[in-house]
């Protein structure tokens, strides 16, 4: 069983991520896309970017994909059932297309259950304070 966990995404993608990734990222947001689009890579247990409950302050999905020059960015805020950790699979697919985020350690996103008092916070960068 899985906990309530909330996603706080934000990244601007490496230019040149390859089209079957971006068809991925808008297959996870719930367009249809043909399978055959769909990046095979993709770990089964991976949470589609949607899913509200009230348990969290926004409990609407939010999610946005454009493209800016020659990147796309992409940034997403949901909460659901966190079954089989398929948030986590989502960070550790999408990371190696990261371009950069936020600050200086380049943070991507926030991730925090319902059971938590505070957020796991992911990183590109793991500087020392």
């Amino acid at each position: 069983m899985g906990y309530y966990t909330e996603l706080i995404f934000g990244a601007r993608l490496k230019a040149h991520t390859p089209d079957r990734i971006i068809s991925t990222i808008k297959y996870l947001m719930g367009e249809e896309v043909p399978p055959d689009k769909i990046d095979p890579n993709l770990p089964e247990n991976c949470s589609k970017l949607m899913g509200g409950s009230s348990y969290f302050g926004v409990s609407s999905t939010v999610n946005k994909l454009y493209k800016e020059s020659d990147s796309w960015i992409l940034s997403s805020r949901f909460n659901r059932k966190n079954y089989d950790s398929g948030i986590e699979a989502f960070l550790d697919w999408i990371k190696p297309y990261i371009h950069y985020g936020s600050g200086e350690k380049n943070i991507f996103a926030i991730v925090i259950n319902e059971d938590d008092s505070e957020p796991m916070i992911y990183y590109l960068n793991d500087l020392e304070n």
